[in-house]
């Protein structure tokens, strides 16, 4: 079984560009005018479709997620930094962390529709 969770956005484009960097997607990974799919581990996807404005503002966190890699990654992939602790201060198109948690670690990344998505390491 497989679970989705869905974020719309305004520009498919610019949503798909910011990701690619974040999840390291191919090109071939956007086939259709209408989204994308993102596959977060073996049981749980992202789908990103187009809407006129964002009908959501919600927030998705993956857990046991290896925040050293993911930092790496989003580094490597010039996803843009900040020092902002608060996601909801947060510019949108940035990441922030790696953040000590009481019990683990915690990166905060924030898309261009303002969508948040937490990766934490317990």
């Amino acid at each position: 079984m497989r679970i989705s969770a869905w974020f719309y956005c305004i520009n498919l484009q610019r949503s798909f560009d910011f990701y690619k960097r974040v999840f390291e997607l191919d090109e071939e990974d956007f086939k259709s005018s209408k989204g994308f799919s993102i596959p977060i581990g073996n049981y749980f996807e992202l789908k990103i479709s187009t809407a006129e404005r964002p009908l959501n503002t919600g927030n998705i966190e993956i857990n046991d997620a290896n925040i050293a890699e993911t930092y790496e990654r989003f580094i490597k992939n010039h996803v843009p930094e900040t020092s902002e602790s608060n996601p909801h201060k947060m510019k949108s198109g940035t990441f922030s962390g790696p953040w000590e948690y009481p019990g683990g670690m915690a990166l905060f990344l924030k898309d261009p529709d303002n969508h948040s998505i937490f990766f934490m390491e317990w």
